[in-house]
Parts: C-alpha cells; structure tokens; sequence
C-alpha cells in the first residue's frame, strides 16, 4: 500500500465505490436541488451514489417511474457524474423487492409466485373419503403432456397411514365417471388425506409485488421493463459512469415455491419423478427428508440460474457489472426459507450483497455474505447498512458499525440512506438519513476518509484464515418441516418444529460466533463451490482465492454431496485435519451414493486424521483448532477475545431481522494479504481503550495504520526473535487499526 494514499485516499479514483449511499429519491424532484445535493456529497468525499424511489406508503416519491419526467431527472445525476467523472448504480425498482417493476410484470399471472401447500384431512377408520379429483388442483401442478393421462390425478392427493405415514395406492380406489375419476376410500386403520394444491397470489392480495423467481421467462420480462430501458436511452454512460445494477431484497415468499415446470426440470437433474413423493415436502422423518434435500437443491438451482443468472448474462453483455442482497442470511433457517440455499445465489453476482438493519452487531448475515463471494472468487461484497439505527445514531456508532462490517469482510458500505427530503413522515422511513439532515454529517469526510482506507486495505488481495467450514445446508434440508402458516413480515415467523433442525441452527450459529470470539476466523465451504477447491500438499486451497486451510470442520454432516466427500478424503489422505462435530455423514447427495459416501468415509477414517466431538463441546474444538493451524498473530496479553451477548437466534424466523440489542465487547481481529503483507486489522468494541501484546510474524518491522485519523507509525517492539516480532498497541474504541508487516 502507498503511504501517501492511506494519509489522504480522496484522490485515488479507484477508492470512489468504497462508499455508495442509497440516495432516496422520496418527493418531488427539482433538477437544482439534486445538484445541489451531488455537490454536497462531492465535497464530502461521497462519490459514488444510488438514487431509489421509495414511495413510503404514499407520503414519499412524487412523480412517474420510468416515463420521461423520471429519465430526465436521472439524465441529470449521470451528466453530473460524467462530468466530475463519478461513478453511478441504478436501482432497478420502486420500493422493494425487485423484479417486479412497479408491480407491473406481475400483472402476468405466470409472472407471480407459484407456490404449493397441503391440505390435511383425518380419516378415521371405517369412514368413507370422498372427492371429485378433478377439482383437488385449481391448478395443474406440472405441465401435462397427455391429456387423456389421468394418473396425474393421484399425484395431487396422498392417503397415508396415520401411524406409519405408508402410502396407499389410491388409483385402486377411482371410480371413473362422466366428468373424469371421482375417489371413494375406506380403510379398517385410521389415516390422513393430504391435498397438494398450487397457489398464485391474486393481484391485488400480495401477488402484485412477488415475483415467480423461478421463471426465466419471469426474469426477460424484468430485464425487458426495467432494465432495456435505462440502456436504450443511457448506452453512452454504460461502463464508465453507470457501473453497477443494484437488485433488491430478493426472496421466496412462500415455503414451497413452485413453476409449473418444476417437475420436469427435477426429474432431469435428479433421475427420478417428484410427483409420486411429493407430499414427502410436509412429512416428517428422513425418508420423506431425502427428498425435500432434492426438492430444495432444485429449487436453489432454479432461482440462481433463471433469476440471477438470468439478470448477470444481461450485465456482462452491457459491460456493467450485478449487485445483489437477498434476506434472511443470519441463520441456516433463513437459508431454506428465503433461497433454498442462500449461499449458492451468489454465483452470478459481480458484488454479492448482504443488509443489515439496525446498531446491533455481531450476527453471521455479513459473514455467511463475504465467505460465499470468496468461494466464487469474487473481488468485491457489499452490504446495505444504518436502516433502522433511529436518528439517535452518533457518529461514533458510525465508524464502530463500519469497522466491524469490514472485519466481517465486506468492502463496500451502501448507505441507507441519503434522503432527499425528511419532510412530513419521510423522516420516518427506516431512518436515519445519514445525509446533512444527520447530526453526524459534519464528521461525514472523516467517516469517508476512514472507508476508503479500509477498502484500500482490504482488497486487491485476499482474506487470510486457516478454518473451513462446511455449511450443512443438506442436513438442514433433511429435517427441515416447512411452517405454512406465515408469508412474510412477522416478529416471530415460521417455526422450526423438529427437533433435529433446531439443533442443527442453533449450533451451527453457536459454532461461527463462537469462532469469531475466539479470534479464530475461517471461511463456509458449500456444495455449489465444490469445484472451486482442491487438496493441495496437506491443505484445502480455494484455487480462485489462493487461500489455503489447515483444517476442515464438518459440523452435524448428516448429509454430504459426494463431491464434497471426496474432496474431505483427498484432504485428509495428504494430512489434512477433519474435525466433525457429532456423527459424520450418511446420506449421500445424489442418494444412490450412500454405498460410495460410506467408503469415502471409512477411508478417511483410517488415515487417523479425523476426530468426532460432541457439538457442544466447543472449548475442546477450539483446542483441537489451535493445535492443528498456524497462528501468525496472536493476542498473548490483553484482551484476546470478542465477547457476543446474542451468539444464536431463537427457533422461528424474524422478517425482516432488526439487529437491536445485539453487541460485541472485546477485541476481534481479522487478517488480509496484499502485496506480500500482512494486514492485520484489530478492533477494540469495549468502551474504553485497551492495552494488548499482539505476537506477530512479518517479513519487515511492522507499522501501525490508523484508519481513521490515517496516521501511520512505528509499532512499539518490544522483542524480536527472527521475523517474529513483540508489539503492544493501545486500541481507541469504536474503530480500527492495522498492524502491518
């Protein structure tokens, strides 16, 4: 790093996006006021900006959207932006969430959420059911390519014994009449009748603002409303002022999402028909699990490929670049519900995103964000931050919310907000602003000062950690029993009723927070990213990163990709430390390969490299750990951890998360490589300084790097052994300091 760009970083033009506010575009727009509102942040340091219409329940953004009047005034921002040579995103909504423009593609009914539910009826034995079959659907479930095919009937409604959950062939029980078969059954055993139905939102009652996610012909629409526009009318601006497209809050609403393709496309990846097992999606138990693991894989697969990679085939061919943040990324719970698998919709995103609402800090949404941008090799995240954080917000709580982003390992801050106006209740939209409404707005230069030198630091190389973990999304899926008494929007959601799945939550969150108190940072491996791994000379090397781990964590693997598996094998036949936390895998993904997971398993076994503990001996882990990895730097007096006084969340989801009373104490410290240097990056969050003895390995004498006043300094030595070196350093609160070397 250049010295003269840490004292003053305002030049450097490469550093301009490290700070890209939300600018809420929230009343009548007059074309001197947004300049003058352009030059504010110019001279703040705030180059980068993301005008965002919000309507705010009616007292907010007056005006058209996407008509000419709207274009003029965006015309405006990107000739100023020309012409100071300033970079641009667009959001590519009104309001939230994205993809439906003004809820105008989801006037198409194809275009809306699909989604199943089931109805279940008690059958006591010796009572007749009856039904006319035709009408169980509504919908048809999947497309039908023979319509005189009646068997698609029996794949709407399941009879099951009510004890064993066994399945009765209910073909044998149609009786066919005029209309098409009717059903009359009749058991000596009691039993439950499960109706499958496919649902689509009417307009009016919440369709017209959820997407069918699943559609790439959903997504075209989209691109064609939204996207085609801005281009056809700004192509000039395209790759050097307008940069980046800014895709909002993402989600399924529904717990089973569906398309009327969804069959087809399943059977193609998984070998067999879902229809016959699909009422395995809302039994209970590891048989009907199996298939829900299949069921939501697919699912995953679809929303990444025909939304994501959908909108980033756009991006690419329009020389701009894809940002993204979905919801729910705090727990393996939220994973399921929102995504299927939250990490795997990163692929396609130039600049994975995560949000973060509130003053809280210490939750795993930032870190689930930053490790899956580096399992696909991504340069850059970035998180939406401050809504919610009240106008109370000092700026010390600020630059301490910043630090800790950066620590979590993003790069970008995304303000949310800039507001153009605070009139009426626009004031009270998510605030606060953090624009000159704000009470820390004359600090705002120091603020943007501080977050370029963190941006500066912490790219252009790459994150350096010794721990891999898996993500045990799989085993999530096995026992996840999806509540379909909530949408979205609640305080205490959907409720994780097995037991199983509740364990695997909790401690797989107690797990990574504890991990991150303990100053041992580590990255999430998942099954999507596979590829991008191999075992190399006794280590696991992320080969788009160069990062390279000692040791692998396998926490509560009850099911595993064979290709994950077989990576664990090459990594411990080198040498390579597994540890796994309470049993070690048994289902196989696909589930023909239980034989061969089972081998993988045995032989890693007897290479005497993998040890089994209990889950919540988490002291134990931590010693393994510390036996296994190197530890070129390490707190040996002081302070040595980061207290977390909410490591977990409870067992229901919380739409969206406000990150309230969440808080660290105690210092965290993270470390980065660039240019042959360590930088390590220590924040103090108690309230008082701290005073620490950091034993650390450097190949010079190492410096220390203030990232908010930029000063830069002689670290204080106090012995040297070699290339190892001795130093205390006094910690300020509420932000931090590099060591480098």
């Amino acid at each position: 790093m250049k010295k003269e760009i840490w004292k003053n970083p305002f030049p450097e033009k490469s550093l301009d996006e490290a700070q890209s506010p939300l600018w809420f575009w929230n009343d009548k727009l007059e074309r001197e006021e947004l300049l003058r509102q352009l030059k504010m942040k110019s001279e703040t340091g705030v180059a980068s900006t993301i005008p965002h219409a919000r309507t705010n329940g009616g007292e907010g953004y007056i005006g058209g959207y996407l008509d000419e009047e709207w274009f003029e005034n965006v015309r405006t921002v990107l000739e100023y932006k020309k012409e100071h040579d300033e970079p641009v995103w667009l959001y590519d909504e009104i309001d939230w969430p994205a993809g439906t423009c003004n809820k105008t593609v989801t006037r198409k009914e194809e275009n809306r959420e699909q989604y199943l539910t089931f109805r279940r009826e008690w059958i006591p034995a010796g009572t007749a059911f009856r039904a006319q079959v035709k009408d169980l659907t509504g919908k048809p479930l999947f497309r039908v390519r023979e319509e005189t095919d009646k068997s698609q009937y029996a794949f709407n409604l399941f009879i099951l014994d009510a004890e064993t959950y066994e399945k009765y062939d209910i073909t044998e029980y149609f009786k066919y009449l005029i209309f098409g078969p009717e059903l009359e059954f009749m058991s000596d055993r009691d039993a439950w009748a499960y109706v499958a139905k496919i649902h689509v939102d009417p307009y009016a009652y919440g369709g017209s603002g959820q997407m069918n996610y699943l559609s790439r012909e959903a997504a075209e629409d989209f691109l064609q409303s939204t996207y085609d526009k801005y281009y056809d009318r700004f192509s000039e601006y395209f790759g050097s002022t307008v940069k980046c497209f800014f895709n909002d809050e993402t989600r399924m609403c529904n717990p089973l999402a569906w398309s009327i393709d969804f069959p087809e496309v399943f059977r193609a990846r998984k070998g067999y028909d879902l229809m016959p097992r699909l009422v395995d999606l809302a039994l209970p138990g590891e048989k009907a699990g199996r298939t829900r693991c299949d069921y939501f894989d697919v699912l995953a697969y679809l929303f990444q490929e025909n939304y994501f990679g959908t909108l980033h085939r756009w991006c690419k061919a329009h020389g701009v670049k894809l940002y993204a943040h979905l919801l729910g990324e705090e727990t393996l719970h939220g994973h399921v519900r929102y995504s299927g698998d939250y990490m795997r919709q990163n692929k396609y995103l130039d600049i994975p995103g995560g949000d973060h609402l509130g003053k809280g800090i210490g939750s795993l949404n930032i870190k689930y964000t930053s490790s899956s941008a580096h399992s696909y090799g991504h340069d850059l995240s970035a998180v939406e931050v401050f809504a919610g954080c009240g106008w109370d917000m000092t700026f010390e709580e600020y630059t301490r919310i910043v630090s800790w982003m950066y620590q979590q390992g993003m790069q970008i801050i995304i303000n949310h907000g800039f507001f153009y106006s605070d009139r009426g209740e626009r004031k009270n939209d998510w605030p606060p602003s953090q624009f000159f409404q704000w009470q820390g707005w004359p600090r705002m230069k120091e603020g943007n000062a501080m977050i370029r030198r963190l941006y500066y630091a912490m790219t252009g190389g790459m994150n350096e950690m010794d721990i891999l973990v898996y993500n045990p999304i799989e085993s999530m899926w096995l026992n996840y029993e999806p509540d379909m008494n909530y949408t979205h929007g609640f305080a205490e959601g959907p409720f994780l009723a097995n037991g199983r799945a509740v364990k695997t939550d909790r401690e797989m969150q107690l797990l990574l927070s504890g991990l991150m108190s303990e100053n041992l940072d580590y990255e999430l491996l998942h099954k999507d990213a596979v590829g991008n791994f191999e075992a190399s000379g006794g280590k696991i090397k992320n080969i788009k990163t160069g990062q390279e781990f000692s040791v692998l964590i396998l926490p509560m693997c009850r099911v595993m990709p064979v290709e994950a598996a077989k990576l664990c094998r090459d990594f411990a036949v080198q040498g390579g430390k597994i540890l796994a936390l309470d049993e070690i895998p048994v289902y196989a993904m696909p589930r023909e390969e239980d034989e061969a997971l089972g081998g993988i398993f045995r032989e890693i076994a007897e290479t005497g490299n993998l040890t089994i503990l209990p889950v919540e001996e988490k002291e134990a882990l931590y010693g393994k750990i510390r036996e296994v990895i190197p530890m070129p730097v390490a707190i040996i007096d002081g302070a040595k951890r980061a207290a977390n006084n909410h490591p977990c969340y409870p067992a229901w989801l919380i739409d969206p998360y406000m990150h309230g009373g969440e808080d660290l104490s105690g210092i965290q410290f993270v470390r980065y490589r660039k240019d042959g240097k360590r930088n390590t990056l220590f924040v103090n969050y108690s309230a008082e300084p701290e005073t620490i003895t950091v034993r650390l390995e450097a190949g010079e004498e190492p410096e220390v790097w203030d990232t908010f006043t930029g000063e830069i300094r002689k670290a204080q030595i106090l012995k040297r052994n070699g290339g190892s070196y001795l130093v205390e350093m006094t910690l300020p609160c509420n932000y931090g300091v590099f060591l480098v070397g």
